[in-house]
């Protein structure tokens, strides 16, 4: 797996005005909504979504307190994650990869991924290096299931990922489900689709404007995908 490009387009996520560290919304603050269609082309959605809160948590397993309820047993929040993966290639597999995607990724939040405090710092490389180990095990998820189903190559997914730790957004893509960043009533394209046709666009070998019409348009040049070859990553800091 290699990393395509890190890229930086501003210096924090605060919709373009300077805020104050401290300014932070609580999470009854937090505006999370998701929902998915079949769109008019298949009948069965294979779309996932994963909408979350990270949070420091202890489980009191027994105590000679008098109340232990009245303790302060979650923490404030670490990290605000945003999740999609659109199954590729038609069918149950599709839909299949995509879940196991979500479902990965998961896992290595709840397990592995520890280092959100160093986002917006000098070591934030350490952040990225644990998101493209999240992706990277979604990718052997989907691989190993294929293997197991014998469903080879028609089983993929794309995967986008977004985690914010105030006031940061690290931005994770493979495939071509956008993200887009709304600042003044205007939406603004942060990641790139990574498709033939975007590739080809990029080397000067297709004008832009032809692109959305062209064919290759919907075929990936990277996704989560069980075949022997590593996907291409793109994480975008905001």
């Amino acid at each position: 797996m290699r990393l395509e490009s890190v890229m930086r387009f501003g210096a924090s996520f605060t919709g373009g005005r300077t805020l104050p560290l401290e300014h932070r919304p609580d999470d009854d603050e937090l505006d999370l909504f998701g929902l998915t269609h079949p769109g008019r082309v298949r009948a069965e959605n294979q779309d996932h979504f994963l909408l979350c809160t990270v949070h420091p948590q202890v489980l009191v397993h027994g105590t000679s307190l008098p109340d232990p309820a009245g303790l302060a047993l979650r923490g404030g929040r670490l990290a605000t994650v945003v999740l999609v993966a659109d199954g590729v290639g038609g069918g149950v597999a599709g839909a299949r990869a995509s879940r196991l995607a979500i479902e990965a990724v998961t896992r290595y939040l709840v397990t592995s991924l520890r280092r959100y405090h160093t986002a917006g710092t000098d070591d934030e490389g350490e952040l990225m290096a644990d998101l493209l180990s999240a992706a990277m095990g979604a990718h052997e998820t989907v691989r190993a299931d294929a293997d197991a189903q014998r469903v080879g190559g028609s089983m993929a997914t794309t995967l986008s990922l977004g985690v914010v730790v105030w006031p940061w957004i690290y931005v994770l893509q493979v495939g071509d489900s956008r993200c887009y960043y709304f600042e003044n009533g205007r939406l603004r394209q942060v990641t790139r689709d990574q498709t033939l046709a975007q590739d080809l666009v990029d080397r000067g070998l297709m004008p832009r404007d032809r692109a959305r019409e062209s064919p290759l348009n919907h075929v990936l040049s990277s996704a989560i995908f069980p075949a022997q070859w590593d996907p291409k990553l793109g994480i975008h800091v905001t």
